[in-house]
């Protein structure tokens, strides 16, 4: 049986659906088989999901939903927002969704988003909320991997489930404008025995040796820089001592944050929070760098998720590890943590004006979203949505998950439902993936998720 025989075996013909096709919501069905049908995604009905491919299929047809495995959808155009941080929560479920912070209280976590209006999440489903201030964020991902470029062997990287996953040995690098200060921060999953690089302030984006960086090398647990720089006078030299990281033999994922003042040649690299080494280049001016950043794996498989890149003013944290807590957190309450590393114990109270009330046993303190880091809104009494027939995975190109039952599909927008949040209709230029048959343990395997 060929190929499109087979493909054809999981649809259903159909004459009763008007699916309009639209480039922008165009996509690939990719099936539990390994067959794939290009088209585009129309309405969602008890028979499966109407499916348009005019250069196979004479009309619409529908697909069986028990057949599929995930659609993957064309890059939309993602609207500029006007916002003064951006909130990341995340879900008992392992779901992380992003907006604006417009509402905390006793029940509910409130988010504003483009693409599905606000989003009033139960605070017994969540754990943890982040915030960035859009004036100091300057990239979150990863996203679609037509926005990165990839070099060495084809196919060496992809983005698959909100992450860069390489295949194959190769660089994958992105431009992103880094001001003179700057926190970059991501993280690192592999398996075995650890060999990457970290390539910043390339000048090249489509090789994985640029003339003009700084290489931050990983051989198993050591670390150390080095400095790249051509033109009248060219050399390579390394910068300071390497570091002997203990995470990096005993475990095979970690946070790496990097603290960089471009004006003075300084690197301060962080594993989990904890510093394990401060580099400092003697002539931070020589060389011509640029603003590319890399991923370089050298034994694969790695993976590499919430990438941020932020403006930095210029003060280190402290090791989340070293050091007694200071006396405000014996208090009672929940711990909110400033971008001025000051951090606040009490009960949040209600967002009014962009201003979230503190009551603690100072008195009301107000403060004002964009100046929030995180809050730990954990409850000792957890909860996770119920999982219903016909929950899908919605993969944001902005980065994040968002679990769901989907209701209909039509015309660009999905309706669903969740405990976490209710009903709500979504864009579908928000989505780089949605995942089907998702409870599914037979079809792990086949998704690029947990399992490597």
């Amino acid at each position: 049986m060929n190929r499109i025989s087979s493909v054809l075996l999981c649809i259903l013909p159909s004459l009763a659906f008007h699916v309009r096709a639209q480039d922008e919501n165009g996509g690939r069905a990719i099936f539990s088989n390994g067959d794939q049908l290009s088209g585009t995604p129309g309405a969602l009905t008890e028979d499966g999901l109407a499916w348009t491919a005019e250069h196979l299929l004479h009309q619409p047809s529908t697909i069986r939903l028990d057949s599929l495995l995930e659609v993957q959808l064309q890059a939309g155009d993602i609207p500029e927002r006007n916002t003064t941080h951006q909130a990341l929560l995340s879900l008992t479920n392992g779901d992380r969704i992003r907006g604006e912070l417009v509402g905390l209280d006793d029940e509910y976590v409130t988010l504003k988003t483009w693409y599905g209006g606000e989003l009033r999440i139960n605070r017994l489903m969540a754990t943890d909320l982040e915030v960035i201030r859009s004036e100091h964020a300057l990239y979150s991902g990863p996203d679609s991997i037509e926005n990165w470029t990839v070099s060495g062997e084809q196919g060496a990287w992809g983005v698959d489930n909100g992450q860069l996953q390489s295949r194959l040995k190769g660089s994958v690098a992105r431009e992103i404008e880094l001001p003179s200060r700057c926190h970059i921060h991501f993280d690192l999953a592999w398996r075995s025995n650890l060999k990457f690089h970290l390539i910043l302030f390339s000048d090249e984006g489509d090789t994985s040796t640029p003339g003009n960086c700084y290489d931050l090398v990983c051989q198993r647990r050591f670390v150390y820089l080095r400095k790249k720089w051509k033109g009248k006078s060219s050399g390579t030299t390394n910068i300071g001592q390497p570091a002997n990281i203990r995470e990096l033999a005993d475990q095979e994922k970690v946070g790496m944050d990097f603290y960089i003042d471009r004006a003075t040649g300084t690197v301060a690299f962080y594993v989990d929070g904890r510093q394990a080494q401060v580099w400092s280049d003697e002539a931070p001016k020589v060389g011509s760098f640029g603003n590319w950043l890399h991923f370089v794996a050298e034994e694969y498989p790695l993976r590499i998720s919430n990438i941020r890149a932020s403006v930095w003013k210029g003060d280190l944290p402290e090791n989340s590890e070293t050091g007694a807590p200071d006396e405000p957190l014996k208090e009672e309450g929940q711990v909110i943590a400033l971008q001025n590393n000051d951090t606040v114990v009490g009960e949040v109270g209600a967002i009014e004006n962009g201003t979230l009330t503190i009551t603690s046993k100072h008195g009301d303190i107000p403060i004002p979203v964009q100046r929030i880091r995180s809050v730990n809104i954990g409850s000792e009494n957890f909860e996770e949505p119920i999982r219903k027939n016909g929950d899908i995975h919605g993969w944001l190109r902005e980065g994040g998950r968002i679990t769901f039952r989907l209701d209909s599909f039509r015309d660009g927008t999905m309706n669903g439902y969740s405990q976490a949040f209710g009903e709500a209709i979504f864009d579908l230029n928000a989505f780089s993936k949605l995942e089907f048959n998702i409870y599914n343990e037979d079809l792990d395997h086949l998704r690029g998720g947990s399992d490597w």
